[in-house]
C-alpha cells in the first residue's frame, strides 16, 4: 500500500523539481527567440521562417493538441495507479497510431500545398517582387516544416504518460533541445550569410535553416521519449479498430480541440497580419515569450493550487465554498499580475533596448516594444480566462469554455484584422496584441457571468480594482521617468528598469497594504498529479 504523507512529499519534490526546470528552460527559451531576431532580424527573412515554421504549430493546436492532452493524462493516472501498465500502453499507443494517420493526411496535404500556404502568410506583404520572393522561401521551409507535426504528436502522448507517471522535470527541460539546436542553425547560417538578411538565400542557407528547425522539434521529442522509454514504458503506435476505450477518449476529447482551436486562430491570424509588417511576426514572436514568463511564474501556480478545492467544492455542491476559493484565485492573481502588466507596458521600450542585439537592435526596438505592450495589457485576463475554464472543469462542463474559447478566438481574429486595416509599423504589430486581448477580456467576463449564474455567487475578484488602481499610477509614473530621462544604452537602460521596477514594486506594497489589499487564505490542499498537463507546442515548442 502507498503510504499517502511519502506520496504527497514526493509529488511536491517532483513539482519543485519541475518548477526549477521550468524556469531554467524558459529563460533558454528566451535564448532562442531572441537569437532568431538577432540574426534573421525584424526583417522578411525573420518574418518568412518564423511564420512558416509556426505553420506546423499551428496546425497541431487546430487539429490534435487538445485531443492529445485533455482526457489521455487523467486516463492514463487511473490505469498507472491501478498498476495496470499493459492497457496503458496499449490505450497510449492506441491514441498515438490515431493521431500519426490522421495528421500523416494532413502532412501530405500540407507538403502537396505548400505553395498555396506560402501564399496565404506572404499575402500581407505591398511589394510584389518581396512577396513572390517570401513564398519561394516560404514554400522550400514549409515542406520541411509542415511534418512536424507527426513529431509534436509522439511528444505530446510521450509527454502525457511521462505527466501520469509524475516525471515532471524532464518534461520541463525538453525544449531546451529545441533552442539549442536552433540556435547552432542560426550561427551556422550566419556563417555562410554573413550579415545578409535578403530574401535571396543560397540552398545551403535554405537548408540550413530548414534543418536546424526540424531537427529542433526532433530534439524536443526525443527528450521526453527517451526518458519515457528508461521507465520501461513502450510507447508504440497502433492501429486499433473498434477499440472502444480509444473511441470514447477521442469523443470527450472533442470539446478541448475546440478550446485548443482559439489558440491556433489567434497565432495563424498574428503570423498572417504581423507580415504585412516588416520584422513584424518576428516581433510578436518575441514579445510573446515574454507575456507568456509572467503567467508561469505567477499566475499557473495558483491554477495549480486551487483545482484540487474547486473540484472538491463541487463534488459537494459546496458553491458558496466554490464561489470563495474562485474569487480568493483571482484576486490573487490580480494583486500579483497586475502590476506586472503595469511594469512591462511602461518599460517595454527601455526593456526591448536592453533585449534586442544584432540585427533586431537596429530597427525592432519599437516593433518589439509595442508587442510586448499590447500583449502586456491582456496577462490578467490571460490568466482569469484559463482560471475560470478551470472552474468549469471542476463542475464537469468542458462545453461551456471550449464553445466560449472558439467564439472569442474568433473575435480577436476580426479585432486584429479590423486594427491591421487601420495602422502601420509599430502600430499594427500592437493591434495583433490588442486582438489577443480583445479574445481573453471577452472570455473571462463570459466565463465569469455564465459562472456566478450557476453558483448564485458573483465571480468578481474584489481586489481587481484596487491592484488596478495603484498599478496604473505607478505605471504612469514609471512610464513618465522613463521618458523623460530616456538613457541610450544597453547599460544604462537595464539600470533605469532595475531602479523603476524596485521603487514601484516596493511602493505598490505599501499602497495595497495601507488600503487593505492583502489576499489571506489558508492552506491550500495539494495538487493532484491529474491537474498537470503537457504545455500546448504553441508554448514552449
Amino acid at each position: 500500500m502507498v503510504d499517502p504523507v511519502a506520496d504527497t512529499r514526493s509529488v511536491s519534490r517532483s513539482a519543485a523539481g519541475m518548477g526549477a526546470a521550468t524556469a531554467v528552460s524558459r529563460v533558454i527559451g528566451f535564448a532562442r527567440v531572441l537569437a532568431i531576431a538577432a540574426i534573421l532580424g525584424t526583417t522578411y527573412l525573420g518574418n518568412t521562417f518564423t511564420s512558416s515554421n509556426y505553420v506546423s504549430n499551428v496546425l497541431f493546436e487546430l487539429l490534435a493538441a487538445g485531443a492529445l492532452s485533455a482526457v489521455l493524462v487523467p486516463t492514463l493516472v487511473d490505469l498507472l495507479g491501478r498498476d495496470d501498465q499493459p492497457e496503458a500502453e496499449r490505450l497510449a499507443g492506441s491514441v498515438l497510431g490515431r493521431a500519426l494517420v490522421g495528421l500523416g493526411v494532413v502532412t501530405v496535404i500540407g507538403v502537396v500545398a505548400a505553395p498555396w500556404l506560402a501564399r496565404v502568410l506572404a499575402s500581407g506583404v505591398d511589394n510584389p517582387t518581396t512577396a513572390a520572393q517570401q513564398e519561394d522561401l516560404a514554400t522550400f521551409l514549409l515542406r520541411f516544416f509542415v511534418p512536424q507535426v507527426l513529431l509534436y504528436a509522439v511528444g505530446t502522448v510521450a509527454i502525457a504518460v511521462l505527466y501520469a507517471k509524475r516525471r515532471f522535470v524532464v518534461t520541463a527541460i525538453a525544449p531546451i533541445g529545441n533552442t539549442v539546436l536552433i540556435v547552432a542553425g542560426l550561427v551556422l547560417f550566419r556563417v555562410l550569410a554573413g550579415g545578409d538578411t535578403s530574401l535571396d538565400l543560397s540552398t545551403a542557407e535554405k537548408l540550413t535553416l530548414a534543418l536546424s528547425a526540424t531537427l529542433g522539434v526532433a530534439a524536443f521529442v526525443a527528450v521526453p521519449s527517451i526518458a519515457l522509454h528508461r521507465t520501461g514504458f513502450r510507447l508504440r503506435p497502433r492501429i486499433g479498430r473498434g477499440d472502444p476505450a480509444v473511441s470514447r477518449l477521442m469523443r470527450l476529447s472533442g470539446w478541448a480541440v475546440l478550446q485548443h482551436a482559439q489558440i491556433g486562430l489567434l497565432l495563424g491570424a498574428a503570423i498572417i497580419f504581423g507580415n504585412s509588417v516588416e520584422g513584424g511576426t518576428v516581433a510578436y514572436q518575441v514579445a510573446w515569450v515574454f507575456f507568456l514568463a509572467p503567467y508561469g511564474v505567477l499566475a499557473q501556480p495558483i491554477h495549480t493550487a486551487i483545482h484540487n478545492e474547486l473540484s472538491l467544492d463541487a463534488a459537494r455542491a459546496d458553491y458558496d465554498a466554490f464561489a470563495r476559493s474562485l474569487r480568493w484565485a483571482l484576486d490573487a492573481m490580480a494583486m500579483l499580475v497586475v502590476p506586472v502588466s503595469a511594469a512591462m507596458i511602461a518599460l517595454a521600450r527601455p526593456g526591448m533596448t536592453v533585449f534586442a542585439f544584432g540585427e533586431a537592435s537596429h530597427n525592432g526596438v519599437a516593433l518589439l516594444a509595442a508587442g510586448v505592450a499590447a500583449l502586456a495589457i491582456g496577462l490578467f485576463p490571460y490568466g482569469a480566462f484559463l482560471m475560470l475554464a478551470r472552474a468549469y472543469y471542476a463542475l464537469g462542463d468542458s462545453r461551456t469554455p471550449a464553445v466560449v474559447a472558439l467564439l472569442t478566438g474568433v473575435a480577436g481574429v476580426v479585432a486584429m484584422g479590423v486594427g491591421v486595416i487601420f495602422t502601420d509599423g509599430a502600430a499594427r504589430v500592437a493591434a495583433l496584441g490588442i486582438g489577443h486581448t480583445v479574445a481573453y477580456v471577452l472570455g473571462a467576463v463570459i466565463l465569469s457571468v455564465g459562472l456566478s449564474r450557476r453558483t448564485g455567487h458573483a465571480i468578481v475578484p474584489p481586489a481587481l480594482p484596487r491592484a488596478l488602481a495603484w498599478s496604473a499610477a505607478l505605471g504612469l509614473v514609471g512610464w513618465w521617468v522613463a521618458y523623460t530621462l530616456d538613457p541610450s544604452g544597453r547599460v544604462a537602460n537595464a539600470v533605469l528598469c532595475v531602479a523603476i521596477t524596485v521603487v514601484g514594486g516596493a511602493l505598490y506594497l505599501l499602497g495595497v497594504r495601507a488600503t487593505g489589499g492583502r489576499v489571506t487564505r489558508g492552506r491550500v490542499r495539494e495538487p493532484d498529479v491529474t491537474d498537470l498537463e503537457p504545455d500546448s507546442a504553441e508554448v514552449e515548442a
